[in-house]
């Protein structure tokens, strides 16, 4: 039996991320490590801007990305 994996909240956002080019998942981890970094939020808000990175981002530039070929 197979895991499904759990740390992403949706197949989608997986998917989205299987399909960034090299470029574009640098520039996400860059993003992500600028909002680490410059935390001066509680944590709660923190994670809510990294999960909107994953679940709403992601999503449209792997949608663009399609679109683009």
């Amino acid at each position: 039996m197979e895991k499904k994996e759990e740390n992403f909240p949706n197949d989608s956002a997986m998917e989205s991320i299987k399909s960034l080019t090299e470029k574009d998942a640098k520039t996400f981890l860059n993003l992500i490590y600028a909002l680490l970094k410059d935390n001066k939020s509680p944590s709660e808000h923190l994670i809510s801007n990294v999960l909107s990175i994953f679940e709403k981002q992601l999503p449209r530039v792997a949608k663009a990305r399609q679109n683009k070929n």
